[in-house]
């Protein structure tokens, strides 16, 4: 049977915000068991009598395997089918990471690490993809941030609900944990979400020739466009990494500590919803650069008292909202660069750059191994989000590019081709 023959046997999805709704729920799932490792690292620590530097390292270790897979995993997307990976990878990836805590060494415990991380890359850059087949046309950067802000909640509420069973019915309670994914899994198949997307369109310049990726992926606006994101990411994934860490070594239980990221993780849904929604009116890049400044004040603020007292907390908050509230913005920018490579943009700016901003985190690490932890977070923000803001200063606003009649016609066409 031929693609065209396969891809009307089973429809495509419909566009509609319920769609949208079954896609934050898939990343919900996604993201949620992603954010297992943080709140474990302080029991894996004492468990395995491991430095700052070693526990940024098996973070990094799960975050290299998931996120610096992703890219090929796009670029393969954008030319074929790979539609099928996005329930196998909440599915996998939430069996793996229920498993972590039962590790009965180390070495085991980096293979699972390893494993989770692998399992988990199939997911961004296949579903950022199918995303745009189910978008209300009019509203892509609020459809894109309600897909953001799924993930966003996630990976917020798993450390306090991890730290709860653990606390309530112990560590190898968390197997169980894994029933969510399998139910994720039916839901997407239920909606036709892993069914086949129409083809792709040939991205040309203004003279009608083809543009290969390799030329985009090549100028100016595309490299300090990831350069930029990625030293945000460092800021970002050195809290998502430390928090509980700097809260334990501060004499906080480890409750206190996952609350603690809780809060920044809230901020972070609250942040990707509003940036996705002010990009519809403003664009990316006066967002963006908002964002990061909001970060930078907000995220100095907090690492001034890293405590539970509310202008801590709530500087954290803000921090949050500042440091992630870029992230559908950064999407909606990299796709505008490379519209008919919509998954391998999305797998850069929620791939590449959150794996480089993990690898970054080890550097943190060793800083806060040599300076302390506190210290080590001030000065790496500060640094980070400087650096990230001046960058974005440089670069031009792409143009918007709207794609919705094009994917509507190949769709007809699909149907109506004969099977």
């Amino acid at each position: 049977m031929s693609e065209v023959a396969t891809a009307v046997a089973v429809r495509p999805p419909t566009r509609s915000w319920f769609n949208v709704g079954v896609m934050a729920l898939a990343h919900f799932m996604s993201d949620y068991y992603t954010a297992f490792l943080p709140v474990l690292l302080p029991i894996l620590a004492t468990r395995y009598d491991i430095s700052y530097t070693q526990s940024a390292a098996i973070y990094m270790v799960f975050s290299v395997a998931m996120n610096f897979v992703q890219p090929p995993i796009g670029i393969l997307a954008d030319k074929r089918n790979l539609n099928y990976l996005m329930p196998l990878s909440v599915l996998t990836g939430g069996i793996f990471a229920s498993a972590v805590i039962l590790s009965p060494s180390l070495y085991i415990l980096l293979g699972v690490v390893l494993l989770c991380g692998i399992c988990s890359s199939g997911f961004h850059p296949v579903s950022a993809s199918i995303l745009t087949t189910v978008l209300p046309p009019k509203s892509k950067g609020f459809g894109t941030s309600i897909y953001i802000a799924g993930g966003n909640l996630g990976f917020a509420l798993a450390p306090i609900i991890v730290a709860a069973v653990i606390e309530h019915f112990g560590e190898s309670s968390l197997i169980a944990m894994a029933l969510p994914a399998i139910i994720t899994t039916a839901l997407i198949y239920i909606r036709h979400l892993q069914a086949p997307s129409p083809r792709k369109l040939k991205t040309q310049d203004s003279s009608g020739h083809e543009v290969k990726l390799i030329s985009l992926i090549c100028t100016k606006q595309f490299i300090v466009l990831n350069t930029s994101i990625a030293l945000r990411s460092w800021t970002y994934c050195s809290l998502v990494t430390f928090i509980p860490l700097l809260f334990a070594s501060k004499g906080f239980s480890g409750m206190e500590g996952a609350t603690s990221l809780v809060v920044m993780l809230f901020g972070a849904v609250a942040g990707g919803l509003v940036g996705g929604a002010l990009t519809d009116k403003f664009g990316p890049k006066k967002v963006t650069i908002g964002s990061f400044i909001l970060a930078l004040i907000s995220g100095l603020i907090f690492l001034s008292y890293a405590d539970l007292s509310p202008i801590s907390l709530v500087a954290l908050f803000i921090c949050g909202a500042g440091v992630y509230g870029s992230t559908p913005n950064a999407i909606v920018w990299a796709q505008r660069l490379m519209p008919n490579n919509a998954a391998f943009a999305a797998s850069m700016m929620l791939g590449f750059t959150f794996g480089a901003g993990y690898v970054e985190s080890v550097l943190t690490g060793m800083l806060g191994d040599l300076i302390g932890l506190q210290q080590a977070l001030f000065y790496c923000t500060a640094v980070t989000m400087t650096l990230a803001t001046i960058l974005l200063l440089l670069l031009k606003e792409p143009p918007k590019v709207d794609l919705s009649e094009h994917v509507e016609q190949a769709k007809s066409e699909l149907e109506n081709a004969p099977k």
